[in-house]
């Protein structure tokens, strides 16, 4: 019965693949500026919130911040998408997708030419309470136009919707990639208003574009879902889960400690976003490969054992730990953000990432702050390679064969 059901969704998928490339191959000018119009405003929004990795934490000491504070900063921008996107989502019929898409593009940019006159405010607290509200602001934009623009890919392309999808997330991963380049390029070469200035000015004129360019059209009615409860009493979900939270926090905790990690090897702000470039950049590389291999050889757990074991390796070296006997190395650190970029492409192919990415991506950065600021970067990268190491022990216990009776539902899930 399985294998007749297996067949025949190959054969439904065979079907809607050869619709897919005739109507995509139909596809209007218009649609095409559409298409370039969303890539376009999911590129800028990235690269402005990610630009500021490579500078800010530098000019947050300058005016008295503490690491925590800067953690805090960076963290708020995901944990306000994480609880205003739901709201945006179900507002969507009654503010329409287009508006929403056009409001929340203005919003990220007005927010981000805020954020670069910044250094025109007094030292301390409130320079500190304007860079946390700003952020807000601006994620509260992000936000908005970032849902409607899955909307806007399902009414105006709806036999297309994987590939425009694609598209956003594709354009969106270069921007956070090339953002902290970018940044500490624009940074260097006019200080810290141009970089925001620049992105701010980009994002107000993609917001007039896309006013013009998108078609009003009326929003559907969004149904209710009720798989979710039942997927969560699988046990793999959870170790997925897991493996997501983790992989998060190894990441976005660089984003406000990185720098000064990096500040003894005098590196001018343009290389320090090439280090930045180092993980991020591998990872887009790495994680359609991981996609593949998955899809060839059903390997799942495998990589995601690789991408945590690979995680632990990298932490544990970029401080390095304490338990190590040599001092930190520019070219190891350099290695080390590689091989977190490998790594990250294989923990992040797992299910469940999109919903729980925003939360991690809060706590990365805010704990990281909190625990640089306390016990050192050193200390702070060696517990989270032994996080990892608990999720490879979780993961060894439940494949191993004293739980071989519960391997058949997570194979299925796999």
């Amino acid at each position: 019965m399985n294998h007749e059901n297996c067949r025949e969704s190959a054969s439904d998928e065979d079907e809607s693949s050869t619709s897919a490339k005739s109507s995509f191959a139909s596809l209007s000018s218009k649609q095409w500026v559409t298409i370039v119009m969303l890539a376009l405003a999911n590129f800028c929004s990235t690269v402005a919130f990610s630009c500021l990795a490579p500078f800010y934490p530098d000019e947050a000491k300058k005016q008295g911040m503490t690491e925590s504070q800067t953690g805090i900063v960076f963290g708020i921008f995901e944990l306000v998408m994480f609880i205003t996107a739901p709201l945006f989502g179900k507002y969507m019929n009654t503010i329409g997708s287009k508006n929403m898409f056009v409001l929340g593009l203005a919003i990220t940019g007005i927010s981000a030419i805020l954020f670069g006159f910044l250094d025109f405010l007094p030292s301390g607290n409130i320079f500190f309470f304007a860079s946390l509200a700003i952020r807000i602001f601006e994620a509260t934009g992000d936000a908005a136009f970032a849902t409607s623009s899955f909307a806007i890919s399902a009414k105006c392309f709806p036999r297309n919707i994987a590939f425009v999808v694609g598209i956003m997330e594709t354009f969106a991963g270069l921007g956070h990639t090339a953002g902290p380049v970018i940044g500490g390029f624009l940074y260097e070469f006019g200080g810290f208003q141009v970089p925001f200035l620049v992105l701010g000015l980009i994002l107000i004129i993609a917001t007039a574009l896309g006013w013009w360019l998108i078609e009003n059209f009326k929003d559907d009615e969004i149904g209710s879902s009720k798989g979710m409860l039942a997927m969560l009493r699988i046990p793999i979900i959870w170790i997925m889960m897991y493996a997501i939270v983790v992989c998060a926090i190894s990441l976005s905790f660089l984003n406000p400690t990185l720098s000064a990690h990096l500040q003894s090897f005098n590196l001018s702000p343009t290389m320090v976003g090439l280090m930045f470039l180092l993980c991020g950049g591998i990872y887009t590389l790495s994680a359609p490969v991981w996609g593949l291999l998955i899809d060839k050889f059903y390997c799942s757990t495998l990589v995601m054992v690789f991408g945590s074991a690979a995680t632990v390796v990298s932490m544990v070296l970029i401080g390095p730990s304490p338990f190590l006997p040599f001092d930190k190395n520019l070219i190891v650190i350099g290695i080390s953000l590689a091989v977190l970029g490998v790594a990250a492409g294989a923990l992040y192919i797992p299910t469940f990432q999109s919903c729980l990415d925003a939360v991690n991506a809060f706590m990365g950065p805010t704990v990281g702050g909190f625990a640089v600021e306390s016990i050192g970067f050193a200390w702070t990268t060696t517990i989270i390679g032994a996080i990892h190491v608990m999720f490879l022990a979780v993961v060894t216990l439940f494949y191993s064969p004293c739980c071989k009776s519960d391997s058949s539902s997570s194979q299925r899930v796999s």
